[in-house]
């Protein structure tokens, strides 16, 4: 199961020093939900700590307890340089590629890449009563409930179990052949990818790489030469360069961090 990996403790030497970063996973809510992650300063953070956020392909519903705001946003370009400065509390909800979809029916591609105000999605249901939490465990709770509401309803799941199979075999997968499995010609594909996903069947397969490539380097004994082959790369030196591309680091640099 496609499972991303955002790693911004190694991608600034100085944020395990002032960050504490958590990802929780929900079982009952694996269909919609990849994890509630939770990002809190240690201490004032006295200088400006960077989160770079790689691109997943997934849409967040982002609590920010400190400004007691909420915004929904997703990120599918190169990876993101986000500030962190003086005191921080957020807790968001990492979304299924294709699950923003499912359970909002409102077009991906108006959020991948933008940030939205939550209120502009969900006018049902208020979540402010979420910042009257005083615990991790009271916040999740609030959280589930609200996503177990939205599952209740939620549109068809069928893209969301698409990526799957996509992030499993991807040396196998090109925009042609995806068109082909699905039934679709290329400039409808290019239609539906959009609407469920926010991004281009290119950039989701791309994404999906980059993703495979990091479980790989991170939890198997295999070379480069091979990782690059499992995912689709051409060969050791394209995959080494879109590693970097991403990451501004070299994967031999991330297995020496692990």
């Amino acid at each position: 199961m496609y499972y991303p990996h955002q790693i911004p403790y190694r991608l600034d030497q100085n944020y395990h020093q002032f960050v504490n970063y958590q990802e929780t996973k929900l079982d009952e809510l694996s269909a919609v939900c990849m994890c509630i992650w939770e990002m809190k300063s240690k201490q004032i953070i006295d200088r400006v700590i960077t989160n770079q956020i790689l691109p997943d392909a997934c849409i967040d519903i982002v609590f920010d307890f400190v400004n007691q705001s909420i915004c929904v946003d997703g990120y599918s370009k190169e990876t993101e340089a986000f500030p962190l400065y003086q005191e921080i509390d957020y807790m968001g909800v990492r979304l299924r590629p294709g699950a923003f979809y499912a359970l909002y029916e409102i077009d991906a591609d108006r959020i991948m890449d933008h940030m939205v105000p939550f209120a502009e999605i969900e006018s049902k249901y208020h979540l402010d009563h979420l910042f009257s939490c005083h615990s991790k465990e009271e916040r999740i709770a609030c959280i589930k409930e609200y996503l177990t509401y939205k599952l209740s309803s939620a549109f068809k799941l069928d893209f969301i179990e698409l990526v799957d199979e996509l992030y499993e075999n991807p040396k196998e997968q090109t925009v042609i052949l995806a068109a082909k499995k699905l039934g679709y010609n290329q400039r409808q594909l290019l239609r539906i990818f959009h609407k469920q996903y926010g991004v281009s069947p290119k950039v989701l397969l791309n994404i999906l790489r980059l993703h495979l490539c990091l479980t790989l380097l991170k939890q198997s004994e295999l070379g480069l030469s091979d990782i690059a082959v499992q995912c689709g790369f051409y060969d050791q030196s394209h995959f080494i360069k879109e590693i970097k591309r991403y990451t501004g680091i070299s994967p031999l640099k991330l297995l020496s961090d692990a």
